[in-house]
């Protein structure tokens, strides 16, 4: 009768993944036939492009930008694979009060030969959340076709261009940046930097909002935008003289942005009156994709909100007896 796998309970968080890969490895009747083969370059949905390629016997995957603002070449990645299983570490971004901005979390990916798929699930702290992660636990990473490959390099190679620009030198100007990045002729800066926001080139989109602003400096939607991308970039600060300084534009969601900024520079009671201002000027929670990593990180706050809005509808609707007096005819 084979004996039954005993993992240590102090074991490294690596060597357990590695066990337990065995483990699943044994227990569904698989051989070690060698490491996959897997594409050179995949897709999260939330995540952006990963580049991968094997040193030896270990795996390796590099980013840059997406919603965590990774730095050119970014390792992200990092494992051996056991059958289909790459044991590893994953680099994640965090959002939270007290949670590690960036963090390596020991992780078993999952890769499906028929579709070449790698998934992961993570479990992060208690009141951790991060962006790249559907429901905050599940990690998705698809391979890209060859077609697809070269658009997203070439977005890779914008964003470290813009990231290796001085924040006040010549070749960080505004129209230096318009006559080299983007599709520009094709579409408005602000056009641009929505896309490249979408796709996750913070700091290209960043640079095509500046110069969008610098046309027309009552623009919220570039406004939000920028904000958007400083603090996908992690630039907190900036972030908030930019949306404080369009608070007065008659946008909703730039006050949204602002109650996620102010969040995410610990400032609680700036952010509630921030979000509230939302509300009053007709913000609501939608599940719009431009908005949903600010919607997600203030969901607790917003659900606080719109309970304390439906008390103030509900006590409106409830008539006030006139008070008892001289010619009132209510007993």
């Amino acid at each position: 009768m084979m004996e039954r796998a005993r993992i240590h309970p102090h074991m490294p968080p690596s060597l357990l993944n590695k066990g337990l890969a065995t483990v699943l490895s044994v227990a569904s009747g698989l051989a070690w036939a060698g490491p996959p083969t897997v594409s050179s370059s995949y897709q999260g949905d939330s995540y952006g492009v990963v580049s991968l390629r094997m040193q030896g016997d270990q795996l390796v995957g590099v980013a840059t930008g997406g919603p965590c603002g990774f730095e050119p070449d970014t390792e992200v990645l990092s494992g051996e694979f056991q059958d289909n299983v790459l044991v590893g570490q994953v680099l994640l971004c965090q959002l939270g009060p007290h949670c590690e901005p960036r963090v390596n979390q020991p992780a078993l990916v999952v890769f499906n030969p028929e579709d070449g798929v790698m998934t992961a699930l993570f479990r992060l702290k208690d009141g951790c959340r991060s962006p790249v992660l559907k429901n905050d636990s599940l990690l998705l990473l698809r391979p890209l076709s060859r077609d697809a490959v070269a658009p997203a390099r070439a977005a890779s190679a914008t964003t470290a261009v813009a990231a290796s620009a001085t924040a006040d030198g010549a070749n960080s100007s505004a129209a230096q940046v318009a006559a080299g990045l983007g599709r520009q002729g094709e579409v408005s800066p602000l056009e641009e930097g929505q896309r490249q926001l979408a796709a996750g080139n913070a700091g290209v989109a960043q640079r095509h909002f500046e110069l969008a602003l610098s046309k027309d400096p009552r623009s919220a939607a570039a406004v939000v935008g920028l904000g958007a991308s400083q603090l996908m970039l992690n630039d907190v600060s900036r972030a908030v003289k930019t949306l404080e300084a369009g608070r007065g534009l008659g946008r909703a969601d730039v006050h949204l942005w602002l109650a996620y900024a102010y969040q995410r520079e610990g400032n609680r009671n700036r952010s509630r009156e921030s979000l509230r201002k939302a509300f009053d000027q007709g913000w609501m929670p939608a599940g719009r994709a431009t908005e949903a990593v600010a919607e997600q990180a203030l969901r607790e706050d917003i659900k606080d909100i719109e309970t304390l809005m439906q008390q103030q509808r509900t006590r409106k609707r409830v008539p006030v007896r006139p008070p008892a007096g001289a010619g009132n005819t209510t007993p």
